[in-house]
């Protein structure tokens, strides 16, 4: 009768130890991620693969997308921020402004897609899950994407850049604020 109380002991201890040892390692798992102004305060050299090039934009490796570092409507000086107003514009509006300013400039400019936009999402980071040195003037916002919802036609797709989240059920006629990329695989003529 001993042993088999020792057994039972033996294994409910080791249960419980099991137990506690998840609770204790899961409660990492819960931590809220840093917020990215404090992340990349004292890093200005980290661009997480990003090159800076002139004129406001920046370039991941190979990419074949230029983007724009400041949010449309923004001019990008050289201290390294973004001045003026982002423009907050309706799903439309934004495609029309990145048409027009595509036609005007000679440039393939238009908006980024969902899945681009996402890869340029911090995943160490959040509020916002940008890079701060690259996009400046990056708010927490929803940010007009060229996508569309595939069922529903008076939807447009928007990455939400507190988390870096996708979601295509937001109304078209909301006005949102959005990057423009200039696109190098597409010619204009």
């Amino acid at each position: 009768m001993t042993r088999t109380c020792t057994q039972f002991i033996t294994r409910r201890s080791l249960i419980l130890s099991v137990i506690y040892s998840l609770i204790v390692t899961s409660c990492d798992y819960f931590r809220t991620p840093p917020d990215c102004a404090e992340f990349f305060e004292n890093r200005s050299a980290l661009l997480s693969g990003f090159s800076l090039q002139s004129g406001g934009l920046a370039n991941r490796g190979d990419n074949p997308l230029d983007w724009a570092r400041c949010p449309a409507g923004m001019q990008f000086r050289a201290s390294q921020s973004c001045t003026g107003e982002s423009l907050t514009l309706t799903f439309q509006e934004a495609q029309a402004y990145a048409r027009e300013l595509s036609e005007k400039s000679g440039q393939p400019i238009r908006l980024p897609t969902s899945e681009e936009m996402a890869s340029i999402t911090e995943k160490s980071c959040i509020n916002p899950a940008l890079n701060l040195n690259v996009f400046p003037s990056s708010d927490i916002d929803n940010y007009w994407t060229s996508d569309t919802n595939p069922s529903r036609a008076r939807l447009g797709c928007a990455y939400y850049s507190y988390q870096g989240r996708r979601s295509c059920l937001e109304p078209k006629e909301l006005p949102h604020p959005f990057f423009l990329v200039v696109d190098r695989t597409r010619q204009l003529f």
